[in-house]
């Protein structure tokens, strides 16, 4: 879990350049916003798991 959440982090800190560089009919600050959106449930999720000694499945 610590690495995995560590590479959650590698995404927060670049999201502007993920946003910047991705394709999608929508505007870079709301792909910014709905990328950071979906990480901070992944985020949740895995701290959840961590604290319980589970792990996460992701697809």
């Amino acid at each position: 879990m610590p690495d995995f959440l560590r590479e959650v982090a590698l995404l927060r800190a670049n999201l502007d350049l993920i946003a910047a560089t991705t394709e999608s009919p929508r505007g870079i600050t709301e792909r910014r916003d709905q990328l950071e959106s979906r990480l901070r449930t992944v985020e949740a999720t895995a701290l959840r798991a961590l604290e319980s000694g589970a792990g996460v499945l992701t697809w």
